[in-house]
């Protein structure tokens, strides 16, 4: 019911874009209806109204209230797929996974090992107003911290952190549910995971 009802939708809203879509595009966008996976059809839906491969990524103007790591992990997001990367003192290790269904610059999913503390937190491209956020990555809810003036939601330092992202290790994708509607909804694919915080873990020694 849940995947003829999402069908149905998008078919609405193809119609009322019709006019305004060539005739392949739309041709495309009607084949993204049928991926049988919610998370392939995101993805497809990203891949075909996201960014173009030939257009450069948007640059974000740096700003002296936009910490450090949130500038590193935005420009390793930038860069494409590839999503671990030592940035020595600047932030130390960083894997990034940007959100599927959204237009660039994308919530990021972030996991940073730094002076050998492990934190796993988002990052989003504008501030929170609030102090802490309920979040729930397919687990049970828990506050998380809003830090760098709003800009990074951290789900906690070392031990809690640890926890949470070894139970991120085994799941194909993650929705995110959360008290914020900028992070409530939000969609990441965890495929190989596992294998791109390989580095990391061997860094801060878990």
């Amino acid at each position: 019911m849940k995947q003829g009802s999402f069908r149905l939708a998008w078919l609405a809203v193809l119609f009322l874009l019709a006019p305004l879509l060539r005739a392949d595009v739309l041709a495309e966008a009607r084949q993204c209806t049928q991926e049988p996976s919610r998370l392939a059809r995101l993805a497809c839906f990203d891949a075909l109204f996201g960014t173009p491969a030939d257009s450069p990524a948007p640059v974000m103007a740096p700003e002296a209230h936009r910490s450090e790591r949130w500038r590193q992990a935005y420009a390793q997001a930038q860069e494409g797929p590839a999503r671990v990367r030592d940035t020595g003192d600047l932030a130390g290790w960083l894997v990034t996974l940007s959100a599927l269904g959204t237009q660039p610059p994308r919530p990021l999913l972030t996991l940073q090992c730094h002076n050998n503390i492990t934190e796993l937190a988002l990052m989003v491209p504008e501030p929170l107003a609030a102090e802490r956020v309920r979040v729930s990555l397919g687990s049970e809810a828990s506050q998380w911290r809003v830090r760098d003036e709003g800009f990074v939601i951290s789900a906690g330092r070392g031990l809690p952190a640890i926890r949470l992202a070894r139970a991120l290790l085994h799941r194909q994708d993650i929705d995110v549910v959360a008290s914020v509607p900028a992070l409530d909804g939000l969609v990441f694919d965890l495929a190989g995971l596992a294998e791109a915080v390989a580095p990391l873990r061997q860094q801060c020694g878990w």
